[in-house]
């Protein structure tokens, strides 16, 4: 019986959306579930919650809840990663803190300072989890959630033998919205209100549509498309001249039509890792007419989910089992069951896209079936995309060096290069404004 470890179970809503997905799937479901958090009561809700669902299912799968991470870790042969230390209350931080130095983020938690502190208090917990699992799970294979997803990966990378890819669903939420745009498929709005996310979460992609993509986590360019053979490329680019796309989503569409690409994630999102978006208010205005409330999305969430998980523990509602948008229930039953299939992960390149830096994280399509991950070469991606996701390469390479050293100044240099930064603080400002991150979030930092 496979072991299959979930770190991060107390998030309820992302358990019950990976759990529901691997229940999906012969042999995946008759697994040992192992559930571990540092949070009693919401790790005791999720394995209550899979309780239920073993019992719905009418499965030979087996759960275990534990507090104790080498409990949970011992054997291992899968580990699910989805956590942030500190939450929404140290998140709210990363946003307002920034704000006052005029480095308005929309979600921070991949790049500019938002990012950098969440991969300062997160690195050091996932490569802890890395070390323990080479002695613990040495073969296990670790797929990681939590963001900053490139540097968390090539932490781990760097320091342990752990193979490791980083998942993220931005690939086929953003495919499914280019054939909404074209009146293909459904018309999946960006995600403002949690309806909206559950539309991106349950998207399914026709068979009849072939794609290919290549770039790194949060900017990775769709870079060819196809519906029955069709290049759907020459409808795509007259997009920029569509007013219901440019009112939906002006961010990719103003990309589109300077880089002739289509790119992930959500316009919010994106406009984050740029700096050509938010230099001032009036720019802001312009392109982000509509702000995301991710904290307040986040935090609706929990308790819709949360109320949910009630009325289904509860007997009230019966729990839906399917597959969804996630790629590592996928993955597992991929391997468990030798069904060949293609996905997203984001891991090393080793030369898989030519025109990015070796060894950095490129996310790219893999093939996987029971022998494992096999990532492709992908060199169709064009030199002016590949140069913008090197503008943010290099700041999450000086990241994750400065992280792994310990190294406050390195630390500081880093985020002089975040292209959003840059683009509204002086040399003077970032220094202060890291400092002042610093001294508030030293108690959740490890060094």
């Amino acid at each position: 019986m496979n072991k299959i470890v979930l770190i991060g179970a107390g998030s309820s809503s992302f358990a019950r959306q990976l759990l529901c997905a691997m229940f999906s799937y012969d042999k995946v479901k008759d697994s040992t579930f192992v559930l571990h958090d540092i949070n009693k009561s919401k790790l005791y809700f999720t394995y209550n919650f899979t309780q239920k669902l073993i019992k719905q299912e009418n499965t030979k799968a087996k759960v275990i809840k534990t507090l104790c991470l080498e409990e949970a870790l011992r054997d291992a042969d899968f580990v699910i990663t989805a956590f942030t230390v500190g939450g929404i209350k140290v998140w709210e931080k990363d946003l307002l803190i920034p704000l006052k130095y005029g480095v308005d983020q929309d979600a921070g938690d991949t790049m500019g300072p938002g990012g950098m502190f969440r991969a300062m208090r997160d690195i050091p917990v996932l490569v802890d989890i890395a070390k323990k699992m080479e002695k613990l799970c040495p073969n296990a294979l670790l797929l990681n959630y939590s963001n900053p997803l490139a540097p968390m990966v090539k932490a781990v990378k760097e320091t342990t033998s752990i193979n490791i890819v980083g998942l993220c669903y931005a690939v086929q939420s953003t495919v499914a919205q280019i054939l909404g745009f074209l009146g293909e498929d459904k018309w999946i709005s960006n995600p403002d209100e949690n309806k909206k996310r559950h539309d991106i979460v349950n998207s399914k992609i026709s068979e009849n549509v072939e794609f290919e993509f290549a770039g790194i986590n949060h900017m990775t360019w769709i870079t060819k498309i196809s519906l029955n053979g069709e290049d759907l490329y020459p409808k795509i680019r007259k997009l920029v001249n569509d007013e219901k796309v440019k009112k939906e989503d002006l961010v990719r569409v103003e990309l589109l039509k300077t880089f002739d690409y289509f790119c992930t994630p959500n316009h919010w999102h994106l406009s984050d890792y740029l700096p050509y978006f938010k230099k001032n208010e009036k720019l802001t205005k312009k392109f982000l007419p509509i702000r995301w409330n991710l904290l307040n999305l986040e935090r609706e969430k929990v308790k819709l989910m949360t109320r949910q998980m009630e009325d289904e523990i509860s007997d009230k509602t019966t729990i839906t089992v399917k597959e969804n948008i996630f790629n590592a229930p996928k993955i597992i039953n991929a391997i468990m069951n030798n069904k060949k299939i293609r996905v997203n992960i984001n891991t090393n390149n080793d030369n898989y896209v030519p025109n990015l830096p070796l060894h950095s994280i490129v996310e790219i399509p893999a093939f996987v079936d029971k022998n494992g991950i096999k990532p492709c070469r992908v060199t169709n991606l064009s030199n002016a995309c590949a140069s913008l996701n090197k503008t943010n390469i290099l700041f999450q390479e000086l990241l994750v060096e400065g992280v792994l050293k310990k190294d406050l100044k390195l630390l500081k240099q880093a985020l002089c290069f975040d292209p959003l930064t840059s683009a509204v603080c002086t040399l003077d400002e970032i220094s202060s404004m890291f400092d002042e991150m610093y001294k508030d979030q030293q108690e959740l930092l490890s060094f």
